[in-house]
């Protein structure tokens, strides 16, 4: 079990484990229009703007790059073996399953955000938003801003680590939650819904930091995945 618990955090595995999402979600993009987009995603890849029309080209390039340098290191420190990706996927969905049905639709009993602007979306679409926002939210808000986060306070700052930790897990939280209301496809703010995000963003963040980066990108996308679901439930027939 610890040597489960060690080799599953391990980020070049966990980068290995999310790519399929990654190939689905922009495979999707292709498929279905830019308007699918997570808005983490067009964050994540505005600095690649800077190549123009061969910004798509670079980023896949390096996604690519990741990939094989990835299968390298686990190669070299010990073989590469796809058997762990299953228990990592099993332990996703718990979680995922926890967040979204015992947090959401047992606590809370309804839905915590306004799902009426949702409606004119199809089903697969709403597949593809929530694997995107596996995938770039998870990258951004907790691999990203978190560590980030953390560095500054904990590192330059010197606050107590455990203070510094605690700190940088609840205002990235707060920017995850917040986020979720900007732009033209933004939700509609209610006190719920913000606090019912801000502790999604906190269990994110924990997981993150205790299980890896790629059982936390399984677990927004399936929980995401279980709302979409009840969404399509509550659609008048």
């Amino acid at each position: 079990m610890n040597d489960y618990l060690t080799r599953s955090r391990n980020l070049p595995k966990s980068f290995l484990f999310i790519l399929p999402l990654l190939v689905f979600y922009e495979i999707g993009i292709v498929l279905y229009g830019t308007e699918t987009k997570n808005t983490a995603d067009v964050i994540v890849k505005k600095p690649f703007e800077l190549f123009r029309d061969s910004a798509t080209l670079v980023f896949n390039s390096l996604i690519i790059i990741i990939s094989l340098c990835s299968i390298f290191y686990i190669e070299r420190k010990n073989r590469l073996s796809c058997k762990i990706f299953i228990p990592m996927l099993f332990e996703s969905a718990a979680y995922g399953f926890a967040l979204g049905y015992v947090i959401l639709f047992f606590v809370h009993g309804y839905l915590p955000f306004d799902i009426t602007n949702l409606y004119a979306q199809s089903f697969i679409k709403g597949i593809i938003i929530s694997l995107g926002a596996g995938v770039y939210e998870e990258i951004l808000f907790r691999m990203l801003l978190l560590s980030i986060t953390y560095l500054i306070i904990v590192k330059a700052l010197k606050i107590n680590p455990a203070i510094g930790s605690l700190c940088s897990i609840l205002l990235c939280a707060f920017i995850f939650s917040i986020m979720h209301y900007m732009g033209p496809s933004g939700d509609t703010f209610t006190i719920h819904s913000f606090s019912f995000r801000l502790v999604a963003g906190i269990i994110l963040s924990a997981i993150f930091i205790f299980r890896g980066l790629g059982i936390a990108v399984y677990t927004h996308a399936i929980y995401d995945i279980l709302v979409i679901q009840k969404i399509y439930a509550l659609q008048p027939s």
